[in-house]
């Protein structure tokens, strides 16, 4: 069993925890948190061998072996590198760190050190977007055309990132996934401050050399939406995982056909059976910590490690420039 320290018990950290103490991978040490109120809160609800304390630096120790890190992203890098430095493995929420350069440094002492690094970017761990990549790799779907993404929900509204970095972060990373790497060439991005000082509404276009991708991210939305459609040259799927039958499948496309005459080409619409596939339910969050638990078990790199997730933040990055930048005066 894999010794841990959670630092964080706020909304997601809730989940993380109850996900720990389920698991028979994680022995769970110790739960940190600064607010007195929750540590309370947990005490109702986490077992009583669980020590809660407010610093985490008091166990820091060979007590545990991998930090869990669920605080705000202001916070995690500070905390990152202190457990790094004490030789710890960590599982960090997304974002990765507020910056590429805070990423970069966290990368560079779990190197050093021979840690585990693992960014919780979930929806890799979900067994429709594992299904995906599958017919990408197996070229069930053809060239890819597009990816169409929209994310959103009415709140919460957050004031330590925006809507682009709470969202679209988890499409950057399954585009990455299924582009095994790929960096866009170019991209827009484009958002409005409704409330407070972060942006709640961004639109995201990446170009890369053969597809495009668009990403919508929303806290003002009165609907829940998780929708990611992948279009390819044989066929097309809508992921929706706010649907019971999460994936559906479209045989249809654009077929090329000759012309009379040399040079000349007519486009003819396909459109085939639409297959909804039998995919067992799995719980993306127990997936990522299980294997984060596994990675330090047998010594591998994350499949969400720092290479990958590197990638997410840089882009990331530049699109915040974007945001700063965004359209021009007519």
């Amino acid at each position: 069993m894999l010794r841990v320290m959670q630092i964080g018990y706020g909304y997601w950290g809730t989940n993380l925890a109850r996900n720990i103490v389920q698991s028979p991978l994680f022995d769970f040490v110790a739960l940190c948190d600064v607010s007195n109120e929750r540590l309370e809160r947990a005490k109702g609800i986490l077992p009583n061998n669980i020590r809660k304390i407010s610093d985490y630096r008091q166990i820091l120790t060979n007590e545990i072996e991998a930090v869990i890190i669920a605080t705000q992203t202001k916070y995690s890098f500070e905390i990152a590198k202190d457990a790094l430095n004490a030789g710890k493995h960590i599982f960090i929420e997304k974002p990765f760190a507020a910056t590429v350069e805070q990423a970069e440094k966290l990368a560079t002492i779990a190197k050093e050190k021979n840690l585990i690094l693992h960014c919780d970017h979930i929806m890799l761990y979900h067994p429709v977007i594992r299904y995906i990549k599958n017919m990408i790799d197996t070229n069930e779907l053809g060239d890819i055309l597009y990816f169409d993404v929209l994310r959103s929900n009415l709140g919460p509204i957050r004031k330590d990132v925006n809507a682009m970095l709470d969202l679209a972060v988890h499409d950057i990373a399954i585009l990455d996934f299924l582009t095994n790497g790929k960096t866009p060439l170019m991209m827009t991005a484009y958002g409005e401050k409704h409330y407070g000082e972060q942006e709640t509404l961004t639109y995201l276009t990446l170009k890369y050399e053969s597809l495009i991708a668009h990403i919508k991210s929303s806290w003002v939305s009165p609907l829940k939406e998780r929708r990611v459609m992948v279009a390819g040259t044989k066929k097309m799927v809508v992921f929706d995982d706010m649907k019971t039958e999460k994936l559906t499948i479209y045989n249809c496309g654009i077929d090329i056909k000759q012309g009379q005459e040399y040079g000349e080409y007519e486009f003819l619409s396909r459109s085939g059976d639409i297959f909804i596939p039998y995919i067992q339910y799995e719980d993306s969050l127990r997936n990522s910590l299980e294997y984060f638990a596994n990675c330090v078990f047998e010594d591998k790199q994350s499949l969400s490690g720092p290479e990958s997730s590197l990638r997410v933040m840089r882009i990331l990055e530049q699109a915040q420039l974007e945001l700063l930048n965004n359209g021009v005066n007519l």
